[in-house]
């Protein structure tokens, strides 16, 4: 199973053929060997370009299996925290405690969760079912899936829309599924599912106890980035190198340059 759209080193950290199945378990490894797991927008990314690519081999891979994220949601008394790119995630391991498959949060890291990212009420957006194409492009989590990029979003729906029309005759498909609540504040992982599934996007697995898909990516260095982007414009003048080589001292302690670079494919 191999995809030509990440052109950096990757590692697919898939339980079902390990005895470490779980998230909790397969996580840890990732994070060892250097790599940085996908979020849930970098799926659909991922996925909209193996559709637009119309390769088949591309589109097996990434649409016809599902995806375990990097992105969690935090979760209590009927409140909703989408948080991409999850720290606690990340940090996860075999011997952090869990509560009924999800990760206890403390007060104090609810309550800064709820400061840093949107609470969404679970009563009021539509979960448990399946969507219309016009649902899907203004559901407030999917928004927060794809971090608020309207643009991919609506890109996104009509491309897997189009396609679930055309291999399996489905019109409703990008449902939300929840966890069911817990008295205490608790963390669990996104997944996308795959375009036979209706392409969901899940929070009702559980971390111990669940066959995790993971894609790690080596994580690059920026002045890595600046070399490859050199090579794929075929920037060969040796000014020109060093007028990015200089760039990326002048701007590498820059946190904002930093993330907005490092993305870069």
């Amino acid at each position: 199973m191999k995809t030509k759209l990440i052109q950096w080193d990757y590692k697919i950290f898939e339980g079902r053929n390990s005895d470490n199945v779980q998230y909790n378990a397969q996580m840890p490894l990732l994070v060892k060997k250097g790599l940085q797991p996908l979020t849930a927008k970098d799926i659909m990314q991922y996925k909209l370009q193996a559709i637009q690519s119309n390769n088949k081999g591309e589109m097996n891979f990434w649409l016809n299996h599902y995806w375990d994220t990097v992105d969690g949601l935090a979760y209590h008394k009927g409140q909703l925290i989408v948080v991409p790119n999850s720290q606690e995630l990340l940090n996860i391991n075999p011997e952090i405690k869990l509560s009924d498959g999800s990760l206890i949060l403390s007060p104090k890291q609810y309550k800064q969760l709820s400061k840093k990212n949107e609470v969404i009420k679970r009563d009021k957006i539509i979960s448990e079912k399946e969507l219309t194409k016009k649902q899907a492009k203004g559901h407030p989590i999917w928004l927060k899936l794809a971090q608020e990029d309207k643009s991919l979003l609506n890109e996104y729906v009509d491309a897997i829309f189009a396609k679930a029309k055309e291999v399996y005759d489905h019109d409703e498909n990008m449902g939300i599924y929840l966890s069911s609540d817990q008295s205490k504040p608790v963390m669990i992982d996104w997944y996308i599912g795959d375009l036979c599934n209706r392409s969901i996007a899940g929070s009702a697995g559980s971390l111990d106890n669940h066959y995790c898909r993971l894609l790690g990516v080596r994580a690059q260095t920026l002045e890595e980035v600046l070399g490859k982007i050199a090579q794929q414009e075929g920037v060969t003048n040796p000014s020109e190198v060093r007028k990015a080589l200089k760039f990326y001292r002048l701007y590498k302690d820059n946190f904002f340059i930093e993330n907005v670079l490092k993305n870069i494919q």
